[in-house]
């Protein structure tokens, strides 16, 4: 059975890649055709949270060239998931990645198209990073960088003598890619009824999931960053919706969780600055519509604080890299809600390369402060092949029932993979 599914996504993948290279004029590889990223991963679960193993086949390619002041991007991705056990699956998904037509003279560039994009200066939890498209397929298994998606918008950036000013409009909606809804990481869980960031809900035992239904567009945004004495800085104002789905609870006969990406205006201030052998960032961001669900399951939007404060150093001058963060969200409301309304996080990552940098040591975590909630990444991975990575590592939960370690609490799971970024 595991193996006819592995052949049966491999063959989509192998199919699909061929139709894209068909598409290609033969002469356009000359002119920077290319394969972006690859990427094969397998894992085991040490738990029984409905499946016993997972497979992950990645690849992007693109094609790039330039004119004088314009400039292009083609591009695309692939991404292939198996899940093998009681819940089992295999799901292969062809996804845009970049596709633009640029302009730049002197200091302005206009990009119309999907592209990636990124606001904020902290690692993993940037609270102004909201432009662009979340890849929760993985829940937080990647990092920040591999769990964000190309997203269709017009953007036009002015480079001024030590300031940036940054617009982005963003006129079609596309949500996040969200897991199968077999996946054990799946945010929603109808058979051991819980739903992560709420906890066990038994009301929701067998209910029917919607998605929604969103033809307008994702929203705005401004941006203006500063280069200052000793410290850089940046304000910024944005009208978008979120791109993760929330879950409203319809009761009824039939109880229905309805997908809802309800807009939001965000207006955040950012600061990163050097000191005392670190670097030093901030960020801020007010939030005017967070999403709730009250005691009578009723659906409601309350406004929130976002806070980051994190340090990025060296210790004793030496290769080890260390980021520290201190997380905390505090949405307010004055209603009765199911929904987490204070969390303080301490986030992180150790880093260190050894045997002459051919080999890396890696620790990502993640720790509640105010409710128990724990995450560990250890990982080691070898990179004496240039331009590949393989590696083994561990992804490990636990917590209270209403957390993300909680919720994945029986997802702890070893992987080994293989990456080539190219």
């Amino acid at each position: 059975m595991v193996g006819q599914q592995m052949r049966r996504a491999w063959a989509r993948s192998v199919l699909v890649l061929l139709g894209v290279l068909s598409a290609v004029p033969p002469a356009t590889w000359a002119e920077g055709l290319q394969v972006d990223t690859l990427r094969l991963e397998v894992g085991g679960f040490s738990d029984s949270p409905g499946a016993s193993s997972s497979a992950l086949a990645q690849g992007a390619m693109s094609l790039k060239g330039s004119n004088g002041s314009w400039s292009y991007a083609l591009g695309a991705r692939l991404d292939a998931h198996g899940q093998f056990g009681d819940r089992d699956f295999d799901r292969v998904r062809l996804d845009y990645a970049e596709n633009y037509l640029r302009w730049q003279h002197k200091d302005l560039r206009v990009t119309v198209g999907t592209q990636n994009l990124m606001w904020g200066r902290v690692d993993e939890i940037s609270p102004i990073d909201r432009m662009g498209r979340s890849d929760f397929s993985r829940v937080m298994l990647d990092k920040l960088p591999d769990r964000r998606r190309a997203v269709p918008a017009v953007r036009a950036e002015y480079f001024g003598e030590g300031f940036k000013l940054d617009g982005v409009l963003l006129p079609v909606f596309d949500d996040a890619v969200m897991p199968h809804a077999r996946s054990v990481w799946n945010p929603v869980d109808t058979v051991n009824p819980q739903i992560l960031g709420i906890g066990n809900l038994p009301g929701i035992a067998g209910a029917r999931m919607a998605k929604a239904d969103i033809n307008g567009a994702g929203g705005a945004g401004l941006r203006w960053t500063a280069e200052g004495e000793g410290f850089d800085y940046g304000f910024s104002v944005q009208r978008v919706r979120q791109s993760q789905p929330y879950y409203k609870v319809i009761p009824g006969a039939s109880v229905v969780l309805q997908a809802v990406h309800p807009f939001s205006t965000v207006v955040g201030a950012e600061l990163e600055t050097e000191r005392m052998g670190a670097t030093w960032r901030m960020e801020v961001a007010a939030s005017s519509a967070v999403p709730l669900t009250t005691h009578a399951f009723q659906y409601r939007t309350d406004p929130a604080l976002n806070v980051v404060v994190g340090a990025e150093f060296f210790p004793g001058d030496s290769e080890t890299r260390v980021t520290l963060q201190l997380a905390g969200q505090r949405t307010f409301t004055n209603q009765a809600v199911l929904d987490r309304t204070r969390i303080y996080s301490l986030t992180g990552e150790i880093e260190h390369p050894f045997a002459n940098g051919r080999w890396r040591a890696d620790m990502r975590f993640s720790v509640g402060l105010n409710d128990r909630d724990r995450y560990f990444n250890p990982q080691l991975t070898y990179t004496g092949i240039d331009q590949q990575e393989i590696y083994l590592a561990a992804h490990l939960f636990s917590g209270a029932a209403d957390t993300l370690g909680g919720f994945y609490r029986r997802n702890d799971t070893v992987v080994v993979g293989w990456r080539g970024k190219f």
